[in-house]
């Protein structure tokens, strides 16, 4: 008996070591083996439109990728799990799926209409000869309801106008008294509203201006504390190293370009030698005074990502002691 004990204990051991195995094996993928990508841009000579581009993220030795290609100004993205293109698959299983509904769908509808014209046809002759022998009734009725009804409305009428024509001339006199002194009530409620919203309009500039002093003297004090400036400075500096790390690490490439005008082919040239400190003067530039627009050229650049460098930093920031007092100090502000 305890034989067989022992047997499953060291069993389920066994499994829940792979496990555990496998779940280490996939942190240390995650954190130690790097993201690649690559990027190239292609511009020939002509419009923008012959503008080409291509973009490959890859992961696991390249086992996952994610292709992006933009070609004839069409984008297509094809993804591969250790070789197998598992975007076409899925676009033929699609395809297949909609070939059978609509085989189904032809099949119920053939069907359905032939029964239906059926019982149409069939309604038709049996309601027919019901339905002119109920219109021929309903015109006749009709006619001699509206005989009827005319020389009544005539005589009603005349009564009506002989008895509004007495009233008028009474309403006339009250109604031009009681207009004057509405007009004169009207005037004096609008001025009155109209002193009443400046009033309420100063109170509330008032009150804003003292709540803009109060956050501006809370602002300076929580930034200019030395506990969130030591914060600041720890997240600069992680970014910057983030940063640095995500940049590629490879790029070629060469770009001629020239405007019409000299002067602005000079000041664009000013403004592309502010990035040589990000693409180390890898990047050719070529400026040509021709007195002509055009640009073309080609880029290609390339890196990796390791995934414990975006991890240290968080860890780092997230325990840091003077990281939680501006959280909770920002969660209890009071200006």
């Amino acid at each position: 008996m305890l034989h067989i004990l022992w047997l499953i204990l060291k069993f389920i051991l066994i499994i829940l070591g792979i496990l555990l195995g496998l779940l280490l094996l996939a942190v240390l993928l995650v954190l130690f083996c790097p993201v690649r990508y690559k990027a190239s841009a292609v511009k020939a000579e002509g419009g923008w439109k012959q503008i080409e581009g291509e973009g490959i993220v890859s992961w696991l030795f390249h086992g996952i990728s994610l292709r992006a290609e933009w070609k004839d100004q069409q984008m297509e993205i094809s993804f591969h799990l250790f070789g197998i293109p598992v975007d076409k698959l899925l676009k033929k299983r699609q395809e297949k799926r909609t070939v059978t509904k609509k085989s189904g769908a032809e099949k119920v509808s053939v069907s359905g209409t032939d029964g239906n014209r059926e019982e149409e046809h069939k309604k038709s002759v049996v309601d027919h000869p019901k339905s002119e022998n109920m219109e021929t009734e309903d015109l006749k009725t009709d006619r001699n309801s509206a005989s009827d009804t005319s020389a009544d409305t005539e005589r009603i009428r005349n009564s009506q106008i002989s008895g509004q024509q007495e009233l008028n001339a009474d309403d006339t006199d009250r109604n031009s008294l009681k207009k004057r002194q509405f007009f004169i009530k009207r005037i004096y409620d609008r001025i009155q509203n109209i002193f009443q919203l400046i009033r309420t309009k100063l109170q509330n500039i008032r009150r804003t201006f003292g709540k803009i002093k109060k956050n501006v003297s809370w602002w300076k004090a929580f930034i200019e504390h030395p506990r969130v400036t030591a914060a600041r400075k720890l997240v600069w500096k992680h970014g910057k190293f983030l940063l640095k790390h995500i940049f590629p690490t490879r790029i070629e490439g060469q770009v001629t370009f020239s405007f019409e005008d000299p002067a602005l082919t000079g000041a664009a040239l000013a403004v592309l030698g502010m990035t040589i400190p990000f693409h180390k003067n890898c990047i050719q530039i070529n400026p040509r005074f021709d007195s002509e627009n055009y640009l073309y050229g080609n880029i290609r650049a390339k890196g990796r990502i390791y995934g414990f460098v975006p991890v240290r930093a968080a860890v780092s920031i997230y325990f840091n002691k003077n990281i939680k007092y501006v959280i909770k100090r920002w969660k209890t502000r009071r200006a």
